[in-house]
């Protein structure tokens, strides 16, 4: 009976246990202050493509730097990571990383997996951008943080957005809509289509001609300025002209481009 009883009182501390967040290491890197609790090379080519990231995104928008910290919390591996975040964030849907601000702290969460690589670009993109313009609308933060995901010199293409952007252009299923895309609210109503085409509609602001990079440059400065962003599609379709005509044919360069990148066997 004694052993039972002592069995189930190591059990019950266990089973209460808090899963705490990884603190035995601190990497500073820049902005960036990285908590682990695993080895870590403090010269890892991820750390410094982060680091590198800041300027990569600052840079064609115009905007000056933060000095403002941005915590990165990196679990080991997905059980810790998911025991945490079902701990203490019971309300999240499943997901591999994640980006938290608050009026105080900028805080990116993930774990270290096959695509870590992928997930902390694209939450430190999230970080680098609410450090500087917390009011961006959300179909432009998540738009920058998908072109920004990609290892460095890939030119933000993302391939499988083309691809689903293609066919569901071609099955009748979809239109580019950026009126539609600005009256998103929340990323829980955001669906894999809506990703992609904010992802199409940055990239054709970004890497296409230089009037629309520095229109997009001037928006930031005023949204840095005023701390609000007025709705851009009216703008940018007077500015355009025939802004659905310049979206297409901005989407066709791309499929062209995925046609030589992967020619059909």
């Amino acid at each position: 009976m004694l052993l039972t009883l002592l069995l189930l009182s190591m059990g019950g501390c266990l089973g209460d246990r808090r899963i705490e967040l990884p603190s035995d290491t601190l990497l500073e890197r820049g902005q960036l202050r990285i908590f682990h609790d695993f080895d870590l090379p403090e010269e890892h080519r991820l750390v410094a493509e982060l680091v590198a990231l800041r300027n990569d995104l600052y840079g064609p928008l115009g905007l000056a730097g933060s000095d403002e910290p941005i915590r990165v919390y990196l679990f080991e591996d997905e059980a810790k990571f998911r025991a945490y975040v079902a701990e203490h964030y019971p309300e999240f849907p499943v997901r591999r990383a994640f980006f938290l601000r608050s009026d105080t702290v900028l805080r990116v969460f993930a774990y270290w997996g096959e695509q870590v690589g992928d997930d902390l670009r694209h939450e430190t993109t999230h970080a680098y951008l609410h450090a500087v313009v917390p009011q961006i609308p959300l179909w432009l933060d998540e738009g920058l943080a998908e072109l920004h995901e990609l290892p460095r010199g890939n030119d933000g293409f993302q391939s499988d957005h083309v691809r689903l952007l293609a066919r569901r252009r071609l099955e009748g299923s979809w239109v580019p809509d950026l009126d539609r895309l600005e009256q998103l609210r929340s990323s829980g109503d955001m669906a894999q289509i809506d990703y992609a085409e904010a992802w199409l509609w940055t990239h054709f602001l970004l890497t296409g001609a230089e009037p629309r990079r520095e229109w997009l440059a001037r928006r930031f400065a005023v949204g840095r300025a005023t701390g609000r962003f007025e709705p851009l599609a009216g703008e940018l379709a007077s500015s355009e002209g025939d802004l659905r005509g310049a979206i297409e044919a901005h989407l066709e360069g791309l499929i062209s481009r995925l046609e030589v990148d992967s020619p059909p066997r």
